[in-house]
Formats: structure tokens, C-alpha cells, sequence
């Protein structure tokens, strides 16, 4: 028995591959103050960054040669940010360099950075947030990432010769927004076709935008309910890595939602109007046939087609005769 074990054992052990390339975690955080006002009390922004932390640490430990990137989505101060790195650093790749071979100090070093940018952040934000302009999205974060992304595995590796795995981890507290549909589909379609896995961590409202974005891109979808728990969440299903998730248990997502969500009304329809020019999705027609997103014009003769009502032809009454024949 311990032979036939043994013998088991070590075929089993022989067909593993291991991949020892390099992974770039690019973690997108939502830092709408509008929404991050609704969670007081239960958790903070302060919160959050701790627990990612964690994350970002625990996935630069497990390869030398891993990098990480931290994107701030919205503020009403400024738009989508990069608080780790600096994208126009030039001397971000030396000192990189110069802290791989201690990698404690390399955690000093990406915390301290994102802690300093996120403080600065918070300084900038205004007193009274409900009269303000939100600037920037999700969906534009998620652009700048899939930018830098590309930088990274495609560009600079025809120069070093070092190539790089991606992948995308989204935390969200706001609820869908009809405007950014398209740039959402964009941003998923892209990231598919650059075979990055997009993770989401959702709070708050469930979102149906998000839920396509993982379920296209084989990524993990999780709603959290338990904002304690968050860093087991971070380092257990959503720490996994893409090439280990065909032979893991992964959390699944059965009510996966996808409708599309009208840009008038903003309610999620099964049958609607496409705008031709921009994609846009409508449940009635727009006023003065005009789209909101492209302001491109309808044409009045489509829209007059489209605004008849179908035409029902009543049912002739069938007369019953004395000697029972029927006859209409």
C-alpha cells in the first residue's frame, strides 16, 4: 500500500507545473466621500487602507518580482489617482531596484507612499461634500489601470525581456451609475481581451456592472456583509492567483444580473431602444428624439414608426344558427 502511494504521490506531484512569473496586483479603490458618508459608523477609509495593506504586502512576499499598483476612483477634488507609483516618476523603477533585495523595507517604502497620497487626499476634500461636483468614476480608474497594465506586460517587457502576469482588484461602495455603462463594457471588454482577471470586493449596494465585469473576465464577485471580515476576504478567494483558480473552489455567483439599465430612468430593462452613435440603452424614447449621452438626432420618421401602437384587429363574433351550424 505505501508503494502504491508513493507511486500516486509522485505522479500526481510530476504534472503539476509551477509558474514562477511575475504577477502586478492593480487594486482600484472607490473613494466616493458622498457614499463613504453613508458607511460612517461602520467603516472608514482609514479601514479600508489597512486591510489592503495587508494585501499588497502579502503579495509582494510571495515573488521577488512582483509589483503592485494602488488607484483612488472619484473625489470632489479631483478625479482618478494613482497613489502607488507614480506613473511619471522616472526614478520609481530605481528605487525598486535598490529595496528588492530587503523586502521589509519594501513594505515601508509602498506603505508609506500610499498613506502620505491618501492623506493628501483627504486634506484636499472639501468641509460639506453635498453641494459639490463629484469628479471622476469607477470606470476611469479602471481605464487608467488597464493603461498602466499595458505599459507593463506589453511594452516595456520588448525592451527587458521580463514578462509580467495582471490582474485587477476593484473595492466599490456606490451603486451603478447609467452614464458609465459604456465605459464600464469598454473597460471589460478590454481587460478580456488582455486576459486580465477583474476582482471585485463590493460594500453597499450590489452592482450588475461589476458582476459582468468578473463573470467575463473569470474573476471573483463578492458582496460583502461583513465589513470586519474584510481582510479575510481580501487574502483568502480574492488573493487567489488567475493560473491556480481551475483547480480551486471558488465562490460563486448565482444571481448574476445581465440586464442593462436604462440612461433615462435608470431602471434595469429586458427590451429597450439602442441608440446607433453611442450604444446608449433607453426604455422610452428621449424628449425632443434626442440622445442624452451623444446628443445625436433621431430620425423623426423612425421615431414616429417606433411611437404607432401596434394595430389589433378584433375578433369577429361567431352566430349560432337554429339548426347548430356556426357561421360568421
Amino acid at each position: 500500500m505505501d508503494a502504491i502511494a508513493d507511486r500516486a504521490f509522485q505522479e500526481k506531484q510530476h504534472n503539476v507545473s509551477q509558474d514562477e512569473t511575475p504577477s502586478l496586483l492593480a487594486v482600484v479603490i472607490d473613494t466616493n466621500p458622498l457614499e463613504w458618508t453613508k458607511l460612517k459608523g461602520v467603516i472608514c477609509l482609514k479601514e479600508l487602507c489597512k486591510s489592503v495593506l495587508v494585501l499588497l504586502n502579502a503579495h509582494l512576499s510571495l515573488n521577488s518580482g512582483n509589483r503592485v499598483a494602488v488607484l483612488t476612483s472619484s473625489s470632489l477634488n479631483s478625479g482618478p489617482k494613482f497613489l502607488y507609483p507614480d506613473p511619471n516618476d522616472k526614478t520609481y523603477e530605481k528605487r525598486e531596484s535598490l529595496l528588492s533585495s530587503d523586502i521589509h523595507r519594501q513594505f515601508k517604502f509602498v506603505d508609506q507612499k500610499i498613506i502620505q497620497e491618501l492623506q493628501i487626499l483627504l486634506d484636499n476634500e472639501p468641509l460639506n461634500p453635498e453641494n459639490q461636483e463629484l469628479k471622476g468614476s469607477i470606470a476611469g480608474a479602471m481605464s487608467m489601470a488597464l493603461s498602466y497594465i499595458n505599459r507593463l506586460t506589453n511594452i516595456e517587457p520588448e525592451s527587458t525581456g521580463n514578462t509580467l502576469r495582471a490582474k485587477m482588484l476593484v473595492i466599490s461602495i456606490s451603486d451603478d451609475s447609467t452614464q458609465q455603462y459604456v465605459p464600464f463594457m469598454n473597460c471589460i471588454f478590454s481587460a478580456q481581451k488582455m486576459k486580465v482577471s477583474i476582482d471585485v470586493c463590493k460594500m453597499g449596494p450590489d452592482s450588475s456592472f461589476l458582476q459582468q465585469a468578473s463573470d467575463v473576465t473569470n474573476g471573483v464577485y463578492m458582496l460583502i456583509k461583513n465589513v470586519h471580515g474584510l481582510i479575510q476576504y481580501l487574502t483568502t478567494a480574492l488573493f487567489i492567483d488567475p493560473s491556480l483558480r481551475p483547480i480551486m473552489v471558488l465562490p460563486t455567483n448565482s444571481d448574476l444580473d445581465f440586464r442593462a439599465s436604462c440612461f433615462v430612468t435608470n431602471k434595469v430593462i429586458d427590451i429597450g431602444y439602442v441608440c446607433s452613435v453611442c450604444l446608449c440603452i433607453f426604455s422610452i424614447i428621449p424628449r425632443n428624439n434626442v440622445c442624452p449621452t451623444c446628443q445625436s438626432k433621431f430620425d423623426d420618421a423612425v421615431v414616429k414608426k417606433l411611437r404607432q401602437k401596434p394595430i389589433v384587429i378584433p375578433l369577429q363574433k361567431k352566430k349560432k344558427l337554429e339548426d347548430g351550424v356556426q357561421r360568421t
